[in-house]
C-alpha cells in the first residue's frame, strides 16, 4: 500500500473519530479522591486505581494533567498497543521521568541517561550502551559471576532457614541483597559484601535508598503531587536520597575503575572488556549514570521477578519437578559448575520465567508519546500524547490467556498448540521495539542462574498464605515470605 493511499486512509479515519477532549475519565476532583482515601487506609495501589477506572469508563480512558503535568490516556487493549508501537517514530519516546531529571540537571553535563534523555541524544548513548548490555556473546561471558553470586546466596539460604526448613519472614530484603550484589558485580567489577554477615553499613543504607526512592517515585510521578508548583517534602526526601545514590555509586565505580586496572596490569594480551570499561570508555558520566540506572532499575525488579517463579514453583510442585529434571540434565551434581554452553538449551526454565511474570507481574503499564496522530478505540490521538499500556488485566482474561488463574509454562514452549489469533503484543514484560528494557538479558541471566541454583538443591514448599502484592513502581510482596526449602539429598 503506497504511503499516499495510507495517508488517504488514514486521514477518513481520523475524521470520523471522535474528538480527543471526548475521551472519558475522572476529574481531577475524582482522581485525588481516589488517592486520597486509599492514602488514608495506608493501601494506595496505583494498579488498583487503574482497574476501578477501567470498569467504570471502559478499554480507554484519560487521567487529567494537574500541578504541572499533561493529560495521560489509558489503554488496556494489545490492538491498541500495536498501533502505539508501531507508531513511535525513528526516536521513540517514553514518558519524561521529570522527577530524576530535575534532580540530575547541571549535575551530569555529558548524559542524564537511558531514563531521561529523549530524540538523537538518547539514540546515540543507546546504540553504544546497546553493545555492552545487549549483545548477546557479550552477556553470557556473565554467567561465570551470576553464578558465583547465586552460588553464595545458597550458602547464606543455608544458614537463614530456621528449625521448620523455612526462609525469614523478611526473605525478600535478602533477594534484593542478592539482586545488588549479583548487579553491582556485574556492572561495576566490584563484591559489594552484602551476602556476608555484617555487610558494610554504607552499601546497607543504600539499599534502603533505593527502596525509598522506588515509593517516593510512585508518590511523586504517578500519584497527585504538587512539586513541580512548590517542593514538597516528600520531593525534598526524593532529592535528599537520589543524592546519597550518586554519592555512593560514584565511590564504587572509582573502585571498580582501580580494579579494572590492577587486572589489566596483570593480563597478557586482548581481553573481552566488560560493561563498566565500556562505559567508561565513552565518560565517566556515563560509567556513573549507567551503573546508577542500573542499579535502581535492577534490585525491586529482578527480586520481584526471582520472588514470582519461586513461589509460583513451589506452588505447583509438579511443575517445579519437571523443571529439575530439566537443570539434573546439565547440573547432575549440586556444585556442577554453570557455564554459558549449559545454559544454551533450558526451554522449561526459559517458560516457567515467562509464565511467573504473567502470573505475578513485575509492572502494570509500559509508556509512550505516540509518534504521530493516531486512532485508538474510535478516539483520535494527537501527536505527543502520552499513553499509557495498562496491561495487568489482560494477563488473566481467558480471550488471551487459556485458563489465565493455572500456571502452564508449558503454553511458552514451541511444541505447545497456541491460538493463532493471540497478539503477541499482550505480554511484553520488557517492552518491545527500540527503547525496550536495556537490561533485559542481564535480568534474565541473574533470574536464571539464581533459580536453577534453587531448584537444584531445595524441594520449594508453601505452607503459609501468599503475601499480598502491591505496586509501589514495581510490584512486590508486601506480607512476610516463608519459603520452605527441603534439602534435595541428591
Amino acid at each position: 500500500m503506497s504511503t499516499k493511499i495510507y495517508d488517504n486512509d488514514f486521514k477518513k479515519m481520523w475524521n470520523s473519530a471522535k474528538p480527543y477532549k471526548s475521551i472519558p475519565g475522572p476529574s481531577i476532583w475524582v482522581l485525588i479522591k481516589s488517592f486520597m482515601l486509599n492514602n488514608e487506609k495506608n493501601s494506595v495501589n496505583t494498579s488498583d486505581i487503574f482497574d476501578e477506572f477501567q470498569k467504570k469508563y471502559g478499554g480507554i480512558f484519560k487521567i487529567p494533567g494537574m500541578f504541572g503535568k499533561k493529560d495521560s490516556v489509558v489503554v488496556n487493549d494489545p490492538k491498541d498497543f500495536e498501533i502505539v508501537y508501531r507508531n513511535e517514530g525513528q526516536y521513540p519516546v517514553r514518558r519524561t521521568l521529570e522527577t530524576m531529571e530535575y534532580c540530575r540537571k547541571d549535575k551530569f553535563p555529558v548524559t542524564s541517561g537511558l531514563f531521561i534523555e529523549q530524540g538523537e541524544k538518547w539514540w546515540n548513548l543507546r546504540q553504544k550502551i546497546n553493545v555492552a548490555m545487549l549483545k548477546p556473546e557479550i552477556v553470557k561471558k556473565y554467567t561465570a559471576a551470576a553464578d558465583e553470586i547465586s552460588s553464595d546466596f545458597l550458602r547464606k539460604i543455608h544458614t537463614l532457614r530456621d528449625s521448620n526448613q523455612e526462609t525469614p519472614a523478611n526473605f525478600f530484603h535478602h533477594i534484593n541483597m542478592w539482586a545488588l550484589e549479583a548487579m553491582a558485580y556485574i556492572t561495576m567489577n566490584r563484591r559489594l559484601g552484602l551476602l556476608e554477615e555484617n555487610p558494610d553499613k554504607e552499601i546497607v543504607k543504600f539499599v534502603h535508598n533505593v527502596r525509598e526512592f522506588m515509593q517516593l517515585f510512585e508518590e511523586l510521578e504517578l500519584q497527585p503531587s504538587m512539586w513541580k508548583i512548590y517542593k514538597t517534602s516528600k520531593f525534598v526526601k526524593f532529592e535528599r536520597v537520589m543524592d546519597e545514590i550518586h554519592e555512593t555509586v560514584y565511590k564504587l565505580v572509582n573502585q571498580g575503575v582501580e580494579n579494572l586496572k590492577i587486572q589489566s596490569g596483570l593480563q597478557k594480551g586482548h581481553h573481552e572488556k566488560g560493561i563498566l570499561e565500556k562505559h567508561y570508555e565513552i565518560d565517566k558520566d556515563v560509567a556513573v549514570i549507567m551503573a546508577i540506572d542500573s542499579l535502581i532499575a535492577g534490585i525491586d525488579t529482578t527480586s520481584s521477578s526471582v520472588f514470582a517463579v519461586l513461589s509460583n514453583l513451589a506452588l505447583n510442585p509438579e511443575h517445579q519437578n519437571i523443571l529439575r529434571n530439566e537443570i539434573l540434565k546439565i547440573l547432575p551434581e549440586k556444585d556442577s559448575p554453570l557455564t554459558m554452553e549449559k545454559m544454551a538449551n533450558l526451554p522449561y526454565l526459559r517458560a516457567c520465567v515467562k509464565e511467573a511474570m504473567r502470573m505475578t507481574p513485575t509492572f502494570f503499564v509500559n509508556t509512550r508519546l505516540v509518534g504521530r496522530d493516531i486512532v485508538l478505540q474510535g478516539y483520535q490521538i494527537p501527536k505527543g500524547t502520552d499513553i499509557f499500556m495498562y496491561h495487568h488485566l489482560l494477563y488473566f482474561d481467558e480471550q488471551y490467556f487459556p485458563n489465565p488463574r493455572t500456571f502452564m509454562p508449558e503454553r511458552w514452549l514451541r511444541t505447545s498448540k497456541k491460538d493463532d489469533k493471540t497478539n503477541p503484543f499482550a505480554f511484553l514484560p520488557f517492552g518491545t521495539g527500540t527503547r525496550s528494557c536495556v537490561g533485559r538479558r542481564l535480568s534474565e541471566l541473574k533470574i536464571e542462574t539464581l533459580v536453577m541454583r534453587i531448584v537444584r538443591n531445595y524441594h520449594m514448599e508453601w505452607r503459609q498464605p501468599l503475601p499480598k502484592m502491591r505496586f509501589s513502581t514495581v510490584n512486590m510482596p508486601q506480607g512476610d515470605i516463608k519459603l520452605r526449602l527441603n534439602d534435595i539429598k541428591f
